[in-house]
């Protein structure tokens, strides 16, 4: 097991001088450049106190970070997949009375062989050194992210410890095809309690999990810092003479770049004069690049790739609006609650999306326009609509920062988590 650190200020002691809470995220890769909403969480759960590990399952692939990261106080400890006679070794080198016993051991076994999960036993003895790591450090909760491997790994670390978890579910983990439900309904009621990031992701789960326990799935959306989103003046905003519309996502299917380059086509069409940026990267970025040119957008758009939050942030700051043309993806995944579109409200940035999942809970009737996914001439309506109550001035200040602030702030919401934690390990009822 190797650990990486980054440093930062120390977390504080709770407000009455105990020691802080101590919980533990169980990962499977971190960190990620696409999931900055996890870096946001850990580093408002510092902020608020919480002493927090990473215990996580890969090492970062890409080599890329948000300038953010080094902000963390805390250590990520990799247990990446190694022979079964090394994670053996390591788990009998840590203390015989904070293992697990045989007894529990096998009845994780049996979770497995149950759902059939893949890899059971080199999963098993992962759970088991981080089981054993967490009760030497006296963690107090396990969370993790997405219902897949990390949750099925810190329900048994969870199992070997007696130490509860909790789990955010949020897109593909929830709309796939291949979504097990049995398993996704045992890893609820093993749970302290479980999240998802809005109530379309929320309702989608009761109605589609047979026998779930409801009072055990929360809807709680995901924070953005709005402090590191400040929508300060912008001369371009505040008199654009043609729109600067700014799209962030990875280049996958699902984010719907195509259906957004068709619908710049029929803007372009109708004679409007714009500029498109688009930051990220992904598997269909080659296709997107022959598209763009295929409908002559050369001149008007421009790829970036992947680039740190810091830059995303300055080039959204100096855009007119924000959009977003996320589709059903062809095995049923979907953008439950985009991130860029929640950053977008916190700089006060217009949006012009699609109808999908959460996005209508993230834009409301007051902070932009939407179109049905993958209607190119409603997404080219939307966009064009937006523009016009730009130049109209009809679209006032601060009302898209607004409902950042009451519905979107990362202080409440991470606070809201902790608090479920913390009441969770005093025997409290989560609510």
């Amino acid at each position: 097991m190797t650990g990486v650190h980054a440093s930062g200020p120390e977390a504080s002691k709770s407000a009455d001088g105990n020691s802080p809470f101590r919980v533990a995220y169980i990962l499977k890769m971190f960190p990620r450049l696409s999931e900055t909403f996890i870096l946001n969480e850990l580093l408002e759960m510092e902020r608020q106190g919480a002493e927090v590990s990473v215990f996580s399952l890969m090492h970062p692939a890409d080599g890329r970070f948000h300038g953010r990261l080094a902000e963390l106080n805390l250590t990520a400890e990799y247990l990446t997949k190694g022979s079964p006679e090394t994670m053996w070794s390591t788990l009998r080198s840590l203390p015989r009375e904070f293992r697990p016993t045989m007894t529990q051991m096998d009845e994780c076994a049996d979770f497995c062989d149950r759902h059939t999960i893949a890899k059971p036993f080199d999963l098993m003895l992962r759970a088991a050194v981080i089981a054993t790591q967490a009760k030497m450090r006296g963690i107090q909760h396990f969370h993790a992210h997405f219902a897949t491997i990390a949750t099925h790994v810190a329900a048994m670390a969870s199992h070997m410890s007696g130490i509860p978890f909790s789990f955010t579910a949020h897109a593909k983990d929830i709309f796939r095809e291949t979504v097990r439900r049995d398993l996704f309904k045992e890893v609820v009621d093993r749970s302290a309690f479980s999240i998802t990031v809005s109530d379309f992701n929320r309702n989608y789960i009761l109605e589609q999990t047979p026998g779930v326990d409801a009072d055990k799935v929360i809807r709680l959306y995901n924070g953005i810092d709005l402090s590191f989103f400040d929508c300060a003046d912008n001369p371009e905003q505040a008199a654009p003479t043609k729109p600067h519309i700014i799209s962030v996502g990875r280049l996958v299917p699902k984010k719907g770049f195509d259906h957004l380059l068709h619908a710049l086509a029929i803007c372009k069409e109708r004679g409007l004069d714009f500029r498109t940026t688009i930051i990220g990267d992904g598997d269909v970025e080659d296709e997107l690049h022959a598209l763009c040119t295929e409908l002559g957008l050369d001149n008007e758009v421009e790829f970036t790739g992947a680039l740190p939050q810091e830059e995303v942030r300055r080039r959204m700051a100096e855009s007119t609006m924000m959009a977003l043309a996320c589709v059903p993806d062809t095995d049923g995944n979907m953008d439950a609650l985009p991130t860029v579109l929640l950053e977008a409200l916190a700089l006060d940035l217009p949006i012009a999306c699609t109808t999908l999942t959460g996005q209508p809970e993230i834009v409301g009737d007051e902070a932009g326009v939407m179109a049905e996914p993958a209607d190119q001439l409603g997404m080219a309506d939307a966009i064009t609509q937006v523009w016009d109550q730009i130049r109209a001035g009809e679209i006032s200040p601060g009302v898209a920062r607004a409902r950042a602030e009451r519905l979107f702030s990362l202080n409440k919401n991470a606070g809201t988590l902790k608090t479920y934690m913390e009441r969770n390990a005093q025997g409290l009822p989560v609510r």
